[in-house]
């Protein structure tokens, strides 16, 4: 479906562009143009219509690209020009916990089962969490609510 490499996420999170078409929006990140014009067919991509045709924002183009690659190869591909281009509270940190086996047996089979690791499902989950919580989690973090709003 897609080819990641570091060179196409490099040049996404670095040298952004306001908006890209459809062909340029594919050659971003690796897939074909009817792929992306299929994913906005579908509404996982919105594009604004503008008088030269339809164009997606760096924005949505990013948002997407990050639901299919693993934040894990993006930050390797970033090195250190990640703070440069994911703002700190988006950056992967290291947590370690204590669940049941059970729960750490189910993450595996569901990971396995999406073809992403345990911790790209971990942390979507996650982010549901922190979302339903984001109006309190506002007030006392600061920067949180730029941070789930990241890249819009």
């Amino acid at each position: 479906m897609t080819t990641t490499t570091p060179t196409l996420i490099r040049d996404l999170f670095l040298h952004p562009h306001p908006t890209y078409t459809p062909a340029a929006a594919a050659g971003a990140i690796g897939m074909s143009v009817e792929d992306v014009e299929g994913w906005m067919e579908v509404g996982e991509l919105e594009g604004e219509a503008t008088r030269d045709g339809v164009v997606l924002s760096w924005a949505e183009l990013v948002s997407f690209a990050m639901g299919f690659w693993e934040q894990e190869a993006i930050e390797e591909a970033l090195g250190t020009d990640v703070a440069e281009a994911i703002p700190e509270l988006l950056r992967l940190c290291d947590l370690e916990v204590r669940i049941p086996r059970m729960e750490v047996v189910a993450l595996e089979k569901l990971a396995a089962r999406e073809g992403k690791s345990v911790d790209a499902v971990l942390a979507a989950e996650l982010r549901d969490l922190v979302s339903a919580q984001s109006e309190w989690l506002g007030t006392v973090i600061p920067g949180f609510a730029s941070a789930l709003a990241w890249p819009y």
